[in-house]
């Protein structure tokens, strides 16, 4: 999700039907024994329903608005493609409190993550010296070298969109020109996007079979939550789609699909006993 303010809006309508008052900051990460979580772990509407049932009739939500003008360590050169997302929701938090534990959930846009790490790695920029940088095609060639090493990671394909910026990032070898690496972050990534969204239309008409499958599937029957058998479902469509990880969506439906077999299964199986 490119803009997160739907996340922020969920939150609200969530607070709004639940009767809990919304706090529009975040508990500081010292207040004492915490769980952190994201949206590889638990969905929103999962923790939103955690809160509801545990919490204490206080939901904590802070969404930040990107505005790259207010932002003092600026790269001296910011990214067009990033400054036009100006006014977008780059990061979501919440927290709620329960018998002295907070509960976080946090997202963050994949372009997000890179302006920061652009505006960390940025301060210097200004002093840079122009001409030690590499050309534009130096800087093309190694940035797509570098994607396709990115693509060719299972871990990176098998991430979440989000989690595939910080993959790559972390791959990038050391004394990497700043430039082609984000250039190749992002190359890698758009990439692993398109062919993940096109491995998984391919998957929509099997939904079916494969939730079949799933379910007769050891992870599934030793799963006792419905957490458990998320993520069941996400690592059984990984192999189904060349090992890029599937869309929340897909896996959503498979899942959904799966309880459903399931049900019936046992209802039968109630009916012949």
């Amino acid at each position: 999700m490119d803009d997160l303010a739907e996340l922020a809006a969920s939150v609200i309508a969530f607070a709004a039907a639940e009767n809990l008052a919304v706090v529009p900051a975040i508990p500081g990460r010292d207040c004492g024994p915490k769980v952190c979580l994201g949206p590889e772990e638990l969905d929103l509407p999962g923790f939103l329903a955690l809160a509801g049932r545990l919490g204490s009739g206080v939901l904590y939500l802070r969404a930040v608005l990107f505005d790259p003008d207010s932002d003092e360590h600026q790269p001296a050169e910011p990214p067009a493609y990033l400054t036009r997302r100006k006014g977008q929701t780059g990061e979501v938090s919440v927290a709620f409190a329960a018998n002295g534990v907070v509960h976080f959930w946090e997202d963050y846009a994949a372009w997000y993550l890179e302006w920061q790490d652009l505006a960390d790695g940025g301060r210097g920029a200004e002093r840079e010296d122009r001409a030690g940088r590499l050309s534009e095609e130096e800087r093309a060639r190694l940035a797509g070298e570098l994607a396709d090493e990115m693509l060719a990671d299972p871990q990176f394909r098998a991430a979440s969109r989000g989690d595939r910026q910080r993959i790559a990032r972390l791959a990038l070898p050391q004394g990497t020109d700043q430039w082609a690496g984000w250039d190749a972050v992002r190359e890698a990534c758009d990439r692993a996007q398109q062919v993940t969204e096109a491995a998984y239309e391919q998957l929509e008409d099997r939904l079916d079979d494969l939730a079949a499958e799933l379910v007769a599937s050891p992870a599934w029957q030793q799963a006792s939550s419905p957490a458990a058998r998320r993520q069941a479902a996400r690592r059984f469509l990984i192999p189904h789609a060349d090992g890029f990880g599937p869309p929340p969506l897909i896996r959503d439906e498979l899942y959904a699909r799966a309880q459903r077999i399931a049900k019936t299964a046992r209802a039968t199986a109630s009916g012949l006993s």
